[in-house]
């Protein structure tokens, strides 16, 4: 007897529970199969160790801790971040400043073509903002400073530049 079970099954399973587009982050984050290649799996079985992953997953999103924790990372603009408990979640409301900061950034570009520009992210958490202007911008046309308190944070923002390449 089969007791494989599909990611489809279980990316229906986990909607009832949670909502499609949630569910469907957990399942790719589990199967590790993202974006396409995530319905290319859907009727492929789950191993173990992934429905194990998932499990764990369910089990820390039922527990109120929030999803983008238990994801580990999260979108924000053209990046994705790590997260975890020792930054704030980026919020689809910081993408507006993110996107005043890069107005800002490309107006004195644009005054001052020749000079490069030097560019603080005050209390970066995960780096967010600051690695987004360094990600928008043209390169070596900016210099980008990321600060905190924080040292956990930095951590985060550091891990965050270093995945990025920067």
């Amino acid at each position: 007897m089969d007791d494989a079970i599909s990611w489809q099954e279980l990316w229906d399973q986990t909607a009832a529970l949670h909502g499609r587009p949630q569910a469907r982050w957990l399942c790719e984050e589990a199967s590790g199969a993202f974006g396409d290649e995530f319905t290319e799996v859907l009727a492929a079985p789950a191993a173990q160790r992934q429905m194990a992953h998932l499990d764990a997953m369910l089990a820390r999103l039922t527990t109120g801790e929030p999803l983008q924790y238990v994801l580990g990372h999260w979108s924000f603009r053209t990046l994705d971040l790590l997260v975890d408990r020792r930054v704030l979640i980026p919020r689809p409301e910081t993408e507006l400043v993110a996107e005043a900061a890069l107005g800002c950034a490309r107006d004195a570009l644009a005054a001052w073509p020749q000079r490069r520009q030097v560019l603080a992210d005050l209390g970066t958490g995960s780096g967010a903002i600051g690695l987004s202007l360094a990600a928008e911008l043209p390169r070596g046309a900016v210099e980008v400073w990321l600060t905190d308190v924080s040292t956990d944070a930095l951590d985060v923002a550091r891990a965050n530049a270093a995945g990025l390449g920067m």
